[in-house]
């Protein structure tokens, strides 16, 4: 094992990391797909996606996202996503810059300030831990959560390390079974459960992970059941390997995970072990601490 990075690795990593960015955003574009269509609630729900959209995109760059980009991903007409956006404007959930991109605007802004003051307590007390193990690892650290049968990355910490691993930012969707943390997440259900998740995603995975292989997955899920941990060795990210464990806080179904990603050489051999040790460390004070909340 060496302690610089290969090249190689990092060039696969951000390339691959580019794809899963791409599908988490379409994964937040189309999250209202299956509504029934005509409804007062799927058009709220595709502006609110839209304005997902918009955030995840302009998050990444100054210039903000264009509407070529947001109609792309969307699968929408670029006239009928240019009047949604109009209205976001007008009513200061989204700006237009100079350069014409678009950016979250004021109102949004401000609702996530508003937001802050009633944030999931699971959040607010897994910082401290994540910022431990981002400095302890010198790796990238994150808490998932499940919503549905998707996991969102909920916190990302980077570490003081050279390897900067760029698969997986705050915001992003993916189904579940994609990344260590969702695969931890899994692990915990039973295999019943297991099954219908990946039935209700079964199209998704079709057009968006058409190189992922299910019956891996649950390979990793059986052996993460054996081992108390996940161990993705680059299925997705290539070049981005993981270790995973779930938060198992008390009194509430499976719906968290904390995970440290990097490149093979440092998630490998007896590295792997000491990383899983922080990582149960910090998984047993975030249950400790939530322990005394009263809606963990």
């Amino acid at each position: 094992m060496h302690n610089g990075a290969d090249p190689r690795d990092e060039h696969r990593m951000k390339m691959r990391g580019k794809i899963l960015r791409r599908s988490a955003s379409f994964n937040v574009a189309h999250a209202v797909d299956d509504l029934e269509p005509g409804t007062g609630a799927q058009s709220i729900q595709r502006a609110l996606s839209l304005l997902g959209l918009v955030g995840l995109i302009a998050g990444e760059r100054s210039s903000g996202a264009s509407l070529s980009e947001v109609a792309s991903i969307s699968g929408r007409p670029k006239a009928s996503v240019h009047r949604m956006l109009q209205a976001l404007i007008a009513m200061g959930y989204v700006e237009r810059l100079d350069e014409g991109g678009y950016r979250l605007g004021v109102q949004s802004q401000i609702l996530g300030q508003l937001a802050q003051k009633s944030v999931d307590p699971l959040v607010t007390e897994s910082e401290s831990s994540l910022l431990r193990l981002a400095e302890l690892s010198r790796d990238t650290t994150f808490l998932t959560v499940r919503t549905g049968s998707y996991s969102i990355c909920a916190r990302r910490e980077e570490g003081f390390g050279e390897i900067l691993n760029n698969a997986l930012s705050v915001g992003d969707r993916h189904p579940l079974g994609i990344g260590a943390g969702s695969l931890a997440i899994l692990s915990e259900l039973s295999p019943a459960e297991v099954d219908a998740q990946f039935e209700a995603n079964a199209q998704i995975f079709a057009e968006r992970y058409p190189k992922v292989s299910v019956a891996a997955l649950r390979d990793i899920i059986d052996q993460a059941r054996i081992d108390g941990f996940v161990h993705n060795p680059g299925l997705f990210a290539q070049g981005s390997w993981a270790v995973g464990v779930p938060l198992r806080i008390r009194g509430s179904r499976p719906r968290a995970a904390l995970s440290i990603a990097s490149i093979a050489d440092r998630v490998t051999g007896p590295r792997v072990e000491r990383l899983v040790a922080l990582l149960r460390r910090e998984a047993t004070t975030i249950s400790e601490a939530l322990s005394d909340h009263p809606n963990p």
